[in-house]
């Protein structure tokens, strides 16, 4: 286990028992004005862009391609053989309707998410026409 102590303020460094690492605080924090100059060097290659951020939202975090460019990886769960828009699964597309992808759903469960209606009028839900077919069969039970 390794403890950490604050030197005095007069080295204004941190020190860890056990180690060799011993940074200054101007090297950790900067000063009021480097932040305001620009990124601390330490962190310049994790801030993202607006563009960068959208661009890794609309990729799949199981394979990596590229929704937004069309790409899918047809053996990837999280793709589900499908970019950012499919035909409707209810009726395998005979609606011609075009289904978004659920990008919050698709991400945090790593499937294929979608979200639309059918566009034709499919007859009977299948809840409606399986109530009468569980009704038969607990009358011949």
């Amino acid at each position: 286990m390794s403890v950490t102590s604050v030197q005095p303020a007069t080295t204004e460094s941190l020190s860890r028992h056990g180690s060799n690492i011993s940074l200054s605080c101007h090297s950790l924090c900067g000063s009021v004005d480097d932040g305001l100059q620009g990124s601390h060097p330490q962190y310049q290659d994790t801030i993202l862009t607006i563009e960068e951020l959208r661009a890794q939202l609309n990729s799949c975090f199981t394979c990596g391609v590229s929704w937004s460019e069309e790409h899918v990886s047809l053996d990837c769960s999280e793709c589900g053989g499908y970019s950012l828009q499919r035909p409707c699964p209810l009726c395998d597309g005979r609606c011609h309707t075009a289904w978004k992808r659920d990008l919050t759903m698709s991400h945090a469960s790593g499937k294929a998410r979608w979200i639309g209606e059918c566009g034709l009028s499919c007859g009977p839900s299948l809840e409606e026409s399986l109530v009468p077919a569980l009704e038969k069969l607990r009358a011949t039970s």
